[in-house]
């Protein structure tokens, strides 16, 4: 029974708003690391993270109140704070922090390691969805992949400089892992945009909370910078990719939508070079090439019969 219930998910095809849901958080979340980097340096991380997170949430709930959407029972809000604990307050606001001791080139590198924990977490507690050697071999090229594109990041990881940084970043990849796993077993009626709003407003509210009550408002100043780039985090890392987000994790395979973080690294790989006049060579389009084509593994065993 299980084995076909596995087969009918994996032949399923997505249909094109899928795919643009995920290409929404592939591209735009390959962009927060730099968002967030230019961010904390007038924002205290945590304060930034709960501002980015509780306007976003407000606005896109909002939206529906006013269409004339209800507030959901207490089982469902009880579902969403969870998840805004796991995925705003120790996803999002850990990776915030955690730039505050690293660069976000390695903050990326070390993010590239979600989709396994993402996929592990999934195939222990999922009854319909498994992974197989193609899956394991597509993940293995897009790792390889991620270790050309930030391999002279890796002496970092030897600074002790850096340890609070990575340390951070490593539980906030477990803790973004288990509130995606969280969020795609629970079943809830409403619409998944307004789902994610509700998370990021209880998530918010959370770090809001955290940073006020550590003094953070104390010597506030942001500059004008800063403002942008927090405006950025909420309308495009918060509102359209979180969103998104949400939307795929209760439509695709987990192991696909886990791939977004290898797309991420990409993303931000070419924007250094565009706008940054950072070094693209023959090894990183190799790597772009390789990564892309361990995704491609990775579709083909999700939708294998």
């Amino acid at each position: 029974m299980q084995t076909k219930s596995f087969c009918s998910l994996n032949q399923q095809k997505f249909p094109i708003k899928v795919w643009l849901a995920f290409a929404a958080v592939a591209l735009f979340w390959g962009t927060t690391f730099l968002g967030m980097r230019i961010g904390i340096q007038t924002f205290p991380p945590f304060l930034l993270a709960g501002l980015r997170h509780t306007i976003g949430g407000v606005i896109i709930c909002s939206y529906f109140l006013l269409r004339g959407y209800k507030i959901p029972d207490k089982k469902e809000l009880k579902v969403f704070a969870i998840n805004g604990f796991l995925m705003m307050v120790c996803g999002n606001g850990l990776v915030c922090y955690a730039e505050m001791y690293i660069s976000s080139g390695l903050a990326a590198l070390i993010c590239s390691l979600t989709p396994i924990w993402l996929v592990l977490i999934n195939s222990t507690t999922s009854k319909t969805e498994s992974i197989n050697k193609i899956t394991i071999a597509g993940f293995l090229l897009c790792f390889l992949a991620q270790f050309l594109l930030f391999k002279d990041h890796i002496k970092e990881l030897g600074n002790t400089q850096h340890f609070y940084g990575i340390i951070a970043v490593t539980i906030a990849n477990f803790c973004w892992a288990l509130g995606s796993i969280y969020s795609k077993q629970h079943k809830y009626e409403i619409n998944s945009l307004y789902a994610a709003g509700l998370q990021m407003i209880f998530g918010g509210i959370m770090l809001d909370i955290y940073s006020i009550s550590t003094g953070d408002l104390n010597n506030l100043n942001p500059s004008s910078e800063s403002i942008y780039a927090l405006a950025y985090l909420i309308i495009f890392g918060s509102i359209i990719a979180y969103g998104s987000y949400i939307y795929i994790l209760k439509n695709m395979p987990a192991a696909i939508v886990s791939t977004y973080a290898y797309i991420n690294t990409i993303v931000a790989v070419i924007l250094g070079w565009l706008w940054f006049n950072e070094i693209m060579n023959l090894q990183m389009a190799f790597a772009v090439l390789l990564t892309l084509f361990g995704l491609w593994l990775v579709n083909k065993s999700m939708n294998k019969t």
